[in-house]
């Protein structure tokens, strides 16, 4: 049924694969080095190019209408903002939400954020994971942290240089080795093309890893929206971002 629309958009969002200039650079450096040592051969994978821009309005199209995604930050009442996220799904309250709030989204509103890499490997892995524990500390430095829910976190990933058997693994290993609390975990990474991860919540750190090849955005689709399409408990209050402590005359 709507699985050729999802084949369809995969293939738009990979068909312009290109080399890094890092990779290149990387390699121009490595050719002599590989040369020197008997059997050593220098490799550089290809990148996929990235249009964050292009990405952005594809995945508008297919998250509930209610919601809206941007490459903006989010902030709560403490003032917490967090760096380093690609965009947010967000609820457009007041059309002129961004010029009231100075640019930033109250996290009230916020129900996803997303983190996208050209390549998937051990060198960005831990960054990317880094960045979703502080996306996740949104809303934790408030007075009443245990009432406000949590904003699931989706990565998504044009390639990889894991098997998927091997990316659940070293997940599990990279956030107990870094003693990352298991609220603080991504919630879903689809590789295009390839397959998909979930955190399964079941279980305190565990997490399912499918390979569904050229269905992967379709089920990327499926599995964001049901996070995407739920109410929030914590209501937007505006009287929670008012900063000064000015009084008025009352009479």
């Amino acid at each position: 049924m709507f699985s050729k629309y999802f084949e369809k958009l995969e293939k738009q969002l990979l068909k312009k694969p290109k080399t890094s200039k890092a990779a290149d650079s990387k390699a121009s450096k490595d050719k002599g080095k590989a040369a020197a040592k008997k059997g050593a051969a220098s490799k550089t994978r290809a990148v996929p190019a990235v249009d964050l821009s292009a990405l952005m309005d594809d995945l508008n199209k297919i998250i509930p209408s209610r919601l809206k995604l941007d490459s903006v930050k989010m902030t709560d009442p403490s003032g917490y903002s967090p760096e380093d996220i690609d965009f947010i799904a967000y609820h457009e309250r007041y059309r002129d939400i961004l010029a009231i709030m100075d640019g930033v989204v109250p996290c009230e509103l916020v129900y996803g954020t997303f983190h996208v890499s050209p390549m998937l490997d051990k060198d960005n892995l831990n960054e990317i994971l880094r960045k979703v524990v502080q996306a996740k500390k949104i809303n934790r430095f408030t007075d009443d942290p245990e009432s406000a829910s949590m904003i699931p976190a989706f990565i998504v990933a044009y390639d990889t240089e894991f098997k998927l058997p091997d990316l659940k693994s070293i997940l599990i290993e990279n956030y107990m080795a870094m003693s990352i609390d298991s609220m603080s975990e991504i919630d879903i990474i689809v590789i295009l093309n390839k397959g998909i991860v979930i955190k399964d919540w079941r279980d305190k750190r565990s997490y399912i890893a499918l390979e569904t090849g050229k269905d992967s955005f379709m089920w990327f689709f499926i599995l964001m929206n049901e996070y995407l399409d739920v109410e929030k408990q914590n209501e937007f209050d505006p009287r929670n971002y008012v900063q000064h402590g000015e009084k008025y005359n009352e009479y």
